[in-house]
């Protein structure tokens, strides 16, 4: 990592480094680690779709003015938003696919506007609660471009369908085919590829370094209506316990004991607030009800995906990986 980074300085460019920067616990440990361990002069990026919680809002105004780093905030229409989230689920059953398309959106635009070499994320395989493609779509082009096909709306939102550079993706194929260490032209990795991501650690840097808050016990709580996801989880695999698996990774990445597991999983499992669902559904303009027979479809999602020429050949090269990170 040491090297990547020494190699993206050398470029002399604007900034060494695009942080997409949500507010939560991990990309405030990566800001942090960038900048201040790394020494990498960052620019922090955040999309914001209306959602984005006041706890998060502080953190990154806190964040950003300690750290000294540059930050762009690009609100996103929030009409067009929900307009988008409506769309995603009566077609799909999963409205989540549509902002983490806007994010990697802006994450292409920036990283070629400004000609950033490196783009940096936190998700840890080890710790990150492993969800199969039955169970949530995280946004890919294709699938995006699926869903939107033939759609009168469509011509609002041709942003949603644009992809990285010829160049760019040119770079991270070379990247990966390095076996990630060796930068050439661009890259795109997540740095708990290249350090232990332990939550103890990070929260306790976040919160002596940068005075970073959050509600207790809340997870993503950059997102006021990420509740919706567990919403839409609960219903639609009743017996899975999403904590349970969540759990699990954390014992086995020496993070919890089982014990502790055990006494955690003993509390009711935390169900989406009634307010949230209710905000949703007011702002996409859907009845309960509706809402709740796209979600008994089941994973309509999966029908939705016509990779490209240049995705096939990276899904040949690198079968493990979605194409549309590269």
């Amino acid at each position: 990592m040491d090297k990547i980074c020494a190699k993206a300085k050398s470029k002399h460019k604007e900034f060494d480094a695009l942080i997409p920067y949500s507010g939560g616990k991990d990309s405030s440990f990566i800001l942090y680690v960038a900048k201040k361990e790394l020494g990498l002069n960052c620019l922090a990026y955040t999309l914001d779709t209306g959602y984005l919680s006041e706890h998060a809002k502080n953190n990154i105004e806190k964040t950003c003015r300690k750290l000294e780093v540059e930050h762009i905030h690009y609100r996103f229409n929030p009409d067009l938003m929900n307009r988008l989230f409506a769309l995603f689920v009566r077609k799909t059953g999963y409205p989540c696919s549509a902002c983490m398309r806007a994010m990697e959106m802006g994450d292409y635009k920036l990283a070629d506007l400004y000609d950033v070499p490196l783009v940096i994320q936190g998700s840890s395989s080890r710790t990150e609660l492993p969800l199969s493609r039955e169970m949530a779509e995280h946004g890919s082009l294709p699938h995006v471009r699926g869903v939107l096909k033939g759609e009168p709306m469509a011509a609002e939102c041709k942003r949603m369908c644009c992809d990285m550079s010829i160049r760019r993706k040119v770079g991270h194929v070379l990247f990966r085919l390095s076996g990630r260490k060796r930068l050439i032209t661009y890259a795109w990795f997540n740095l708990a590829d290249y350090m232990d991501w332990n939550y103890n650690i990070i929260l306790n840097t976040i919160q002596r370094k940068l005075e970073w808050t959050a509600p207790e016990e809340t997870e993503h709580m950059d997102c006021i209506i990420h509740p919706i996801q567990k919403y839409i989880q609960i219903r639609r695999f009743p017996d899975l316990a999403l904590d349970r698996l969540r759990f699990a990774r954390l014992i086995m990445a020496g993070q919890m004991t089982r014990e502790e597991a055990l006494h955690k999983l003993e509390k009711p499992t935390e169900q989406c607030p009634e307010s949230v669902l209710n905000l949703f559904l007011k702002n996409i303009k859907m009845s309960k009800n509706e809402f709740d027979e796209y979600i008994d479809m089941g994973p309509r999602h999966l029908q939705y995906d016509s990779p490209t020429m240049m995705e096939k050949l990276i899904r040949i090269i690198f079968p493990r990986r979605r194409a549309a990170r590269y």
